[in-house]
């Protein structure tokens, strides 16, 4: 396995590489994170609004398999049920993402379970400081999916600022963008302890979706994502679309949408809904580095390969 540096991430949640599977609710199961565990770093599987205990539970023994793994939640959905499945499936780490983690953090301090906290915005960085939250996740707005507005080297930077005076202790991963080794070694080179990948690992067969869906994958360009919040109008699901709007692959019913304000939201559920016109149009949430995913490749490989490259881009310094 390539040596990388360790770091203050690397050491806390006993993992070999600086790489985490980002938990990507719906394309992020117990396969996906496994292998990212078995290639030596961190697989978490992703929980969304409506999952259920007893998926956490399947996925969670998969994910074990491959040694340490996480588990994503999202704080605005969550619910005591979930919650208490997620730490009984004895994750090394929870991910508390999309809302203020601190009636949480203390349930999962005493289970022994480590806490981490996405970020989008500085407000959000100190928020999750004052729950004592053990990681950062700076996700920049480069990131697939539900993501904030900031785009991830600004937002890096001023969080690498503001921890290294306030929270010295408290490692930060980066999210949003970094689908290579060279963005590995940056964000390496610039202070962070470890690169949070999802769209980098969208093709994989790993990862839960159609084939058709990992093929537009590979067939993507960064310049088609666009953040919108039409999706989660159209499917009436609770998230606060002016935070953490979506970063999706453009599709017609994306073109047609995302710049009428006029549209109803019972327009665009009608547009969704089976016999509508785009009820058929795939969904591919993504984020800017979609146009570096050009083969579908094991998931195992894409951790080793970005690993590889870092380390001999690394190691000219």
């Amino acid at each position: 396995m390539t040596q990388l540096p360790d770091t203050l991430l690397t050491r806390l949640w006993g993992i070999d590489l600086p790489i985490i599977g980002a938990p990507m609710a719906g394309r992020a199961g117990g396969d996906l994170a496994a292998a990212v565990s078995r290639a030596g770093g961190l697989g978490m599987i992703g929980v969304g609004a409506s999952t259920s205990p007893e998926w956490i539970r399947e996925q969670a023994e998969i994910a074990g398999r491959g040694g340490n793994f996480g588990i994503g939640l999202m704080v605005w959905a969550l619910t005591d049920e979930v919650f208490t499945a997620a730490l009984d499936a004895n994750p090394t780490v929870v991910s508390l993402a999309f809302g203020d983690p601190s009636p949480w953090v203390a349930r999962a301090h005493a289970a022994g379970v480590s806490v981490v906290a996405p970020v989008n915005d500085m407000p959000q960085v100190r928020q999750a400081l004052e729950a004592e939250v053990d990681v950062l996740c700076v996700q920049g707005t480069d990131a697939g999916g539900h993501t904030g507005r900031i785009g991830t080297m600004p937002l890096m930077q001023q969080v690498l600022n503001y921890t290294a005076a306030h929270a010295p202790g408290v490692p930060v991963a980066v999210a949003g963008g970094v689908g290579t080794g060279r963005g590995l070694a940056a964000v390496l080179a610039a202070g962070a302890d470890a690169a949070w990948i999802g769209t980098a690992l969208l093709a994989s067969p790993e990862s839960a979706g159609s084939d058709e869906l990992k093929a537009a994958a590979v067939a993507a360009s960064s310049r088609n994502t666009v953040l919108t919040g039409i999706y989660d109008r159209a499917e009436q699901v609770g998230w606060d679309i002016e935070a953490w709007p979506t970063r999706t692959v453009r599709n017609d019913f994306v073109d047609r949408y995302i710049g009428d304000d006029s549209a109803t939201d019972e327009e665009l559920v009608a547009a969704r809904a089976p016999g509508g016109p785009y009820a058929d149009d795939l969904k591919l949430h993504a984020g800017q580095g979609v146009g570096l995913v050009r083969q579908r490749e094991p998931a195992g490989e894409t951790v080793a390969r970005m690993a590889q490259e870092a380390h001999d881009l690394l190691k000219r310094f």
